[in-house]
């Protein structure tokens, strides 16, 4: 039986638990073969630190690695060697992104998901400043307690970040009310099961962590996802979800999995961010006809558009 959004938010909402590392060791003792992902692109400064926490500071005693990857994103420095001195596997994976944007896109997921053989995947950013195991050996405990779930995704509170509150959350909110019960659709941490989510479509964006959110409740509801409130994430540089072609890109991504989901219909013109109420057809599938600006960096102004039309973005991708 399908969860109703308030029955998601008292169950499948959770604190960080101090006793996770402890629990997700014991996990990997007893046979889940655990594995970390992070995603790197010119992170020297903070990759090796991570990885010597990763496998010899892990709260929770002995590390329950069994693989431990940096997937990099087209490193200028000198990461990829500091990661694989530190005895990290490396997966080249090249990205068209800008240098400034270290954010992953769904290719780059795919190969990781076709590589690994982790019962679980814990997956990170490297440019944060600090990885607070609490928080992410939390959601992989919640996994653990949690069967049915394929996803779980760490909030950094309640409200979410920045595109996360004021674009995506209200987007979702308009289309799918169900998924309005998620805090933090844009965050980069997250776990989940390989063997049960290589069967979802991944948006080949960057922005991917939100379209996989839609198309996991599409295919397996509210049901197959966990959140986590694991804390305020610190960046050794900005945010770098705050960069208007990730935000465009995250929007499309979105979008492409409403679409798969059945939720809207392509039609017209596109500006980008956010719909506006009157965009909304009330009759069955919701007819997106037209996108407004949003200033969803608090402290810009709107800026200009991108536009193109959707309905050739969707028949060329799909």
């Amino acid at each position: 039986m399908s969860l109703t959004p308030e029955t998601w938010l008292s169950r499948h909402t959770l604190l960080s638990q101090f006793d996770a590392p402890r629990r997700v060791t014991k996990a990997a003792t007893d046979g889940t073969k655990m594995g970390v992902v992070l995603w790197a692109r010119d992170n020297a400064a903070t990759i090796g630190r991570h990885l010597l926490l990763l496998q010899h500071g892990w709260p929770g005693g002995k590390a329950p690695w069994s693989e431990v990857v940096v997937a990099d994103l087209g490193s200028s420095d000198s990461t990829a060697q500091i990661a694989r001195e530190h005895g990290a596997t490396v997966l080249e994976i090249g990205s068209d992104a800008p240098r400034t944007q270290a954010t992953a896109d769904g290719d780059g997921m795919a190969r990781i998901l076709e590589w690994t053989n982790s019962d679980i995947l814990l997956v990170a950013p490297a440019n944060l400043v600090r990885l607070e195991f609490v928080g992410l050996a939390s959601l992989m405990a919640a996994m653990l307690d949690h069967p049915a779930c394929r996803l779980a995704t760490g909030a950094e509170s309640p409200t979410g970040g920045l595109l996360s509150r004021l674009s995506i959350r209200p987007l979702l909110a308009a289309v799918c009310p169900a998924l309005a019960v998620l805090s933090d659709p844009t965050s980069p941490l997250f776990a989940l099961r390989p063997d049960r989510v290589r069967e979802l479509p991944l948006a080949r964006t960057d922005g991917f962590e939100a379209a996989l959110l839609v198309d996991c409740w599409s295919k397996h509801g509210l049901e197959s996802i966990v959140q986590v409130l694991v804390g305020e994430l610190e960046w050794d540089q900005n945010d770098p979800r705050q960069n208007p072609t990730h935000a465009f890109h995250c929007q499309l991504a979105v979008l492409e999995a409403l679409r798969r989901a059945g939720r809207i219909q392509p039609k017209g013109e596109f500006g980008h961010i956010l719909p506006t109420p009157e965009a909304w057809d009330e009759n069955g599938s919701r007819v997106v006809s037209r996108l407004e600006v949003f200033p969803w960096k608090s402290t810009s102004s709107a800026g200009s558009a991108t536009s193109l039309n959707l309905s050739k973005w969707f028949e060329e991708k799909l």
